[in-house]
């Protein structure tokens, strides 16, 4: 693995993007790759989506990486990503900058930093591991296909959500969720009845959670929706699950989302609450770009106790600084 660290500025230029209608701006990683902003069609100064290029197309290659996108000093948004650049194309996937912008920035200039990760396989290692991620795609694939329609003769119990009821198989609901081993292994109502009635979750965030369940696969995700599958997949101890949920929210974390993630933490995952308060301590300059949000209020109201802990953490830490630079 090598690791490659960039920094510089994004600056809108220009520049459109002929197929994409977009301006961009281009940050220079190394020789071999760049990184590409696109700015946002109906704001043209808020960067909007970012794309990793490289200058070779020989090969399938998977990178990752992580960055922070930072406006006044102040970081907006730091991410994880992971992308497949296919072999014959120089570009990955768009990563898109999820965060909020309630003002307009007239040409505000904003500066990004992080690193990037590009693995050095051998040609056989990277065969071989080729043809073991295809075999689990495709197992993937047929586990998935249980949960179609046309196969539910194969299942034996009903989940009823909303006005919409599940067909699936208590052997892979016990196999992978604790919760449902217990519900389907003793002699509760849900095991004589082969009924389950979920009154909780909305059909949907239901849905995605049994895709996983049986899958693996998510689709993809955005703050919102890994918020509702967290609380999903705490209820049903799905662990791997919260995880995927958990760094979702920290890739996309924010000073707009950073309180709706610590209530998440603070209700679902001890990590995710503490990533949440190192985030506020360490990116959010002033108390008073949280203390205007309807999100404080809430958090002031309904759990005052971790409204006090962000306050001891934010004096904490400015003496900490006060410290350092004395």
């Amino acid at each position: 693995m090598a690791a490659i660290s960039f920094s510089g500025q994004l600056q809108r230029t220009g520049n459109m993007h002929q197929k994409k209608n977009h301006y961009t701006s281009n940050l220079k990683i190394n020789a071999e790759w760049s990184l590409v902003c696109l700015w946002s069609q109906y704001d043209p100064y808020k960067p909007e989506y970012l794309e990793i290029r490289r200058n070779s197309t020989a090969k399938e290659i998977l990178v990752s990486g992580t960055f922070k996108l930072m406006r006044d000093n102040q970081c907006i948004l730091q991410r994880k990503f992971m992308q497949l650049i296919e072999a014959g194309f120089a570009t990955t996937s768009q990563i898109e900058l999820e965060y909020s912008n309630d003002n307009y920035y007239y040409n505000r200039i904003y500066s990004i930093s992080g690193t990037l990760t590009v693995p050095a396989y051998t040609p056989d290692k990277e065969y071989a591991k080729g043809v073991q991620f295809k075999s689990l795609l495709d197992l993937s694939k047929d586990f998935e296909y249980l949960l179609d329609p046309n196969a539910s003769y194969f299942s034996d119990v009903s989940v009823n959500c909303g006005t919409i009821s599940f067909s699936a198989h208590k052997n892979i609901l016990c196999a992978r969720s604790p919760v449902f081993a217990a519900m389907f292994t003793t002699k509760m109502k849900e095991n004589r009845d082969n009924k389950v009635n979920v009154t909780d979750l909305t059909p949907q965030v239901f849905k995605t959670m049994l895709t996983y369940i049986y899958s693996g696969k998510t689709g993809e995700l955005t703050v919102q929706s890994a918020g509702e599958l967290l609380f999903a997949a705490d209820k049903y101890q799905l662990q791997d699950l919260k995880r995927v949920c958990c760094d979702k929210l920290k890739s996309c974390i924010s000073v707009e989302n950073v309180l709706k993630t610590l209530v998440l933490g603070y209700l679902h995952d001890k990590d995710l609450k503490m990533f949440a308060m190192d985030f506020i301590c360490n990116s959010c300059e002033e108390f008073e770009a949280l203390e205007k949000t309807t999100d404080w209020k809430n958090l002031r109201e309904k759990i005052p106790s971790l409204a006090m802990d962000v306050l001891i953490g934010l004096v904490k830490s400015k003496d900490k600084k006060l410290k350092r630079h004395k």
